[in-house]
């Protein structure tokens, strides 16, 4: 479980950093359609069939890892991530077991980049570690979900706000969040038990005034939420992995839908893959929800992390058939007019990897433009009002990581 964690908390590059520092058939339904991406010339890779990607300046050259990125309108949106000292970079860091380790603020200092539609700026936020994911429902209501803590602006400044304490947990990652309103924002994440290293998935609501933690059904014993994504308040989509009699049973997909009223648990399609892992749920409409992570077919973990994607079609979960091949998927978002799923090449049989780039369309997923190219990672995507994307992450020697924040469109 551990590990589970820290590769899906950081990326494969992150991990680098800080170390030195075929398918069963899939429920029948009807699959959505793509067309080809269009948008102005970009500043870097291009494939004839794919979309263009422009790279902009940042004011974090070095040093540094983007995690999540999210969207308000096309001259306001956000990117966050962390920031890596020196003295870390050059130290070697113990594997994230318990809450002290994983509550080192000081250790990956967060980090916080705002787009105003002419330039990326740093804007100043508290400290709370690594920023792993955001979410924003308008310009006075961005929220994201870091290490020690939940941040939230108001159009002015970034505050910290303080989640429910998780009772008898060794240690909790915050894994994602979904900010619908002011008043109506979902936190997921998963606590660990320092003895059996079993962990237990939680989700918290944030009314206006205060954290809750909401009842969940009963799903196993040992299970992780990996993302959350709404469509509104009565279509609140989790993911996560099911590890309950893992030894037997492998690892299974758990997917869970809150109504407004109640939880259901959703069968996920048949799959020859005995580990599975989600890394992002994304909901575009209600009749149209994505799940991208990675599978691997060696239960014991040395094999080559293969893309999966899920579609919800507004009756079945359904496997869309991505190539049997490497590629570890860290995020997945559609603009209206493309889908995409990105993330890296990653693999526990080589600690080489790049950018990796898939696109949706009539015939399944075909390779798409990367925006930068060596060695490199995809944390996040986002679209962007009236068409395009953002991408983010890092790129370059672990050791000194280069950010990086790419857009498609015009």
């Amino acid at each position: 479980m551990i590990m589970s964690f820290g590769r899906h908390a950081l990326g494969a590059l992150a991990i680098a950093a800080i170390s030195v520092t075929a398918a069963a058939p899939a429920a029948s339904g009807h699959l959505p359609t793509a067309g080809t991406a269009t948008g102005a010339a970009a500043s870097n890779n291009e494939v004839a069939s794919g979309a263009q990607w422009r790279l902009y300046d940042l004011p974090v050259q070095i040093g540094a890892n983007l995690t999540g990125v999210a969207t308000v309108a096309r001259d306001d949106a956000w990117a966050v991530g962390f920031t890596i000292p020196a003295k870390t970079a050059a130290a070697t860091a113990k594997p994230a077991t318990a809450e002290a380790d994983v509550c080192d603020a000081t250790g990956l200092p967060s980090l916080a980049l705002h787009w105003d539609g002419v330039a990326w700026s740093q804007v100043p936020v508290p400290n709370l570690g690594r920023v792993n994911a955001v979410s924003a429902s308008g310009r006075r209501n961005a929220w994201a979900a870091a290490d020690c803590g939940v941040l939230r602006w108001d159009g002015r400044t970034w505050t910290r706000t303080a989640p429910v304490p998780i009772q008898g947990a060794a240690g909790f990652y915050y894994s994602g969040i979904k900010a619908i309103g002011a008043y109506d924002v979902w936190l997921s994440g998963f606590a660990w038990d320092g003895a059996t290293g079993d962990s237990h998935g939680f989700v918290q609501h944030w009314d206006g005034v205060r954290w809750r933690l909401v009842d969940l059904p009963a799903v196993g014993s040992a299970f992780d939420l990996s993302s959350i994504d709404a469509g509104g308040p009565q279509d609140v989509w989790v993911g996560g992995t099911d590890y309950t009699d893992k030894a037997t049973a492998g690892e299974r997909l758990l997917i869970l839908h809150w109504n407004g009223y109640a939880w259901k648990r959703f069968p996920a399609p048949a799959s020859t893959m005995v580990i599975q892992r989600v890394a992002r749920v994304r909901v575009v409409a209600a009749a149209d929800v994505w799940i991208a992570g990675m599978g691997q077919r060696d239960p014991d973990g040395w094999d080559i992390d293969r893309p999966l994607i899920l579609h919800w079609n507004g009756t079945v979960w359904s496997d869309t058939h991505a190539a049997e091949e490497r590629g570890d998927l860290r995020d997945i978002a559609a603009d209206g007019r493309t889908v995409l799923a990105a993330g890296d090449t990653y693999s526990p049989l080589d600690d080489t990897f790049e950018a990796y780039v898939r696109r949706w369309t009539a015939g399944g997923w075909i390779p798409g433009a990367v925006p930068v190219s060596g060695l490199a990672s995809i944390s996040a995507l986002a679209p962007i009002p009236d068409g395009g994307m953002w991408a983010v992450g890092a790129a370059g020697d672990p050791t000194a990581l280069k950010p990086f924040i790419a857009r498609t469109g015009r």
